[in-house]
């Protein structure tokens, strides 16, 4: 007696599904693959150098635009808030990433595309704030972005606030794509000074620094990270968990496939018997 496979509209339907799921974990567990891959052969990469490819920039933190952080007023080029409540529970985690440069001996990189990052970032300030306590306008505007946060002082309960940023100055480590900066993306390499006053005459121009090698996350390995220490054998591992959709993903849209192909014998048989 042969192997029947019973179909019905409801299989059908997480048969599409599994055939989608497939794909999109296959997609996953092949770039975790690939990941690994890379991350075993990573090469330390500096200004001027004319090659493209995955590899780690380590200098020293160069802010782009002014930005502080909430708690301990000190420049960074982006910070983390994280926002405890009774029994240091994790309310929110609010940030404020933004691009910057890393200052190496041989040059300056330009670091894009942050949003999509991995920020490892140290401690740097923590406050414990009670309902009654004045905050700063910049405190203030962060907290309003938390519902939670906003409830919880309304309450009268007690939060405390850690602030987790990379410092101006700071050493950091950038794991990312890594290509020579091209004409268009640099900032101008003249900027006119101000002197203050609208009727007088323009400072003389002054030279400003421009990064010769752009990073960024890779646009296959969808990788970006950001640490103000060197990666360890631990940061650089990739899960082994990850790179099983390599094998799973097929193996549920090949049985996807299979169930959708019952189905439309079925469908077709059920024609052939109507006329």
């Amino acid at each position: 007696m042969g192997f029947v496979l019973q179909t019905t509209p409801v299989g059908g339907a997480i048969a599409a599904a599994l055939v989608v799921a497939g794909a999109s974990l296959f997609g996953a567990g092949l770039r975790s693959l690939r990941l690994h891959r890379q991350l075993r052969r990573l090469e330390e990469r500096s200004p001027g150098d004319d090659r493209s490819g995955f590899g780690m920039v380590r200098g020293r933190v160069a802010l782009e635009s002014p930005l502080v952080g909430p708690i301990s007023g000190r420049p960074c080029a982006g910070f983390r808030l994280e926002v405890l409540g009774p029994g240091a529970m994790r309310v929110a985690t609010l940030d404020d990433l933004r691009p910057f440069r890393v200052r190496t001996s041989g040059g300056t990189a330009h670091v894009a595309g942050v949003d999509g990052g991995a920020w490892d970032l140290p401690l740097v300030a923590e406050r414990t704030v009670s309902p009654g306590d004045d905050l700063s306008a910049n405190l203030r505007a962060l907290l309003r972005r938390s519902p939670e946060a906003l409830w919880l002082r309304r309450a009268g309960v007690k939060v405390t606030l850690v602030e987790r940023a990379l410092l101006a100055g700071e050493a950091c480590c950038v794991i990312g794509a890594a290509r020579p900066a091209q004409p268009y993306e640099l900032i101008s390499d003249l900027e006119l000074a101000r002197t203050g006053t609208d009727d007088a005459l323009p400072a003389p121009l002054q030279q400003v620094e421009t990064p010769e090698l752009w990073v960024e996350p890779d646009a296959q390995l969808e990788h970006l990270r950001i640490s103000d220490q060197p990666p360890t054998a631990a940061a650089l591992a990739v899960s082994p968990w990850r790179t099983l959709g390599v094998v799973a993903g097929p193996l549920l849209s090949l049985a996807g496939m299979i169930y959708l192909t019952a189905l439309a014998d079925a469908l077709r048989a059920l024609s052939r018997f109507v006329r």
